[in-house]
């Protein structure tokens, strides 16, 4: 039984985990989800939100643009999904949980995590611009190994 004062975590507020993928807690699990889902789990590299709609579609016809643009918005939250910025249609690109920034090739769309940090740290920032910082993103793009 929780101790007095706390109640215990209901179905409804834990997070939704799907193929290592995080929704957030009141969000359904659908089957036009799932499928949407399973297309971003498959995938390597970044995509947009009409290449997931037409892939998508095949396994869920009755499958909306709508619900993949609120899929995204809801993975973006709980930082499963980040957008790419520089794109020239908006693209977003799968994230798994911690620090890390990306590689993104410009030839053929590849994209590789990578731990490695050029930002100053947030006690550089405090001290030498009273600079509060709450985190950092970071994507570099240029020519993969493959492509190069």
């Amino acid at each position: 039984m929780p101790p007095r004062g706390r109640s215990r975590a209901t179905r409804a507020e834990q997070p939704n985990e799907y193929r290592g993928l995080t929704l957030p807690a009141r969000a359904r699990l659908t089957p036009q989800r799932r499928s949407l889902l399973d297309q971003i789990a498959d995938r390597d590299g970044s995509f947009t939100a009409v290449d997931l709609f037409q892939e998508a579609r095949r396994r869920a016809p009755d499958l909306g643009l709508a619900t993949v643009y609120r899929t995204i918005e809801l993975l973006r939250r709980t930082g499963s999904v980040r957008p790419l910025v520089g794109e020239a249609r908006p693209a977003y690109v799968r994230c798994d949980p911690g620090h890390h920034h990306h590689l993104v090739c410009l030839s053929c769309g590849a994209v590789e995590e990578t731990d490695l940090c050029g930002a100053p740290s947030p006690a550089e920032l405090r001290r030498r611009y009273g600079f509060l910082a709450e985190g950092h993103e970071l994507d570099v793009y240029g020519t993969c190994a493959d492509c190069a």
